[in-house]
């Protein structure tokens, strides 16, 4: 292909640089950058809420699977059969981060047929322990009754039922 008159008078074999041109940002009709919000946390953990009791053991019977969640500084914590607000448990503080499972135990003891604590059935049945995270990075934990001594459900979860928090 050819060229003629002033294209081609103008016209020659070397390369050019582009035009530099100014970054400019795209015109969005003024809409600021939204700050992203945060997926809340969460986390879940079976407990058992029921058993019986035997000369030498504990028998699960029943459990309950429970799921926590941490966003915008509240723990809350689902039982079946609701949410359960447990923030006062560990305020004053902005809670970020939540996990959840049975509470440990240790060796097995009756006093007339019933446990003498919770914590005292051989195998973790009966307390949940919840375990947050604060905006200072400290973690704290308490354990929740789901259950009494005898072996009966005492759900719904409540903030009354948890122990005071304990630092980790």
């Amino acid at each position: 292909m050819g060229l003629s008159g002033s294209v081609a008078a103008s016209a020659t074999s070397a390369k050019s640089a582009p035009a530099a041109h100014a970054a400019t940002s795209p015109q969005g009709g003024g809409e600021k950058d939204k700050t992203p919000i945060p997926y809340p946390r969460l986390d879940s953990a079976n407990v058992v809420t029921a058993f019986t009791i035997g000369g030498s053991s504990v028998a699960p019977t029943d459990s309950t699977t429970f799921t926590g969640s941490a966003r915008r500084g509240r723990v809350f914590v689902n039982d079946g059969t609701g949410w359960a607000d447990l923030t006062s448990v560990f305020s004053p503080g902005y809670l970020y981060d939540v996990t959840l499972a049975p509470a440990p135990s240790t060796k097995f003891a009756l006093t007339n047929n019933v446990l003498t604590r919770l914590d005292t059935s051989g195998i973790p049945v009966g307390l949940l322990r919840v375990t947050v995270r604060k905006a200072d990075g400290s973690l704290f934990y308490s354990d929740c009754r789901v259950s009494d001594t005898s072996g009966a459900s005492t759900l719904p979860l409540t903030a009354s039922r948890c122990t005071a928090p304990t630092r980790l």
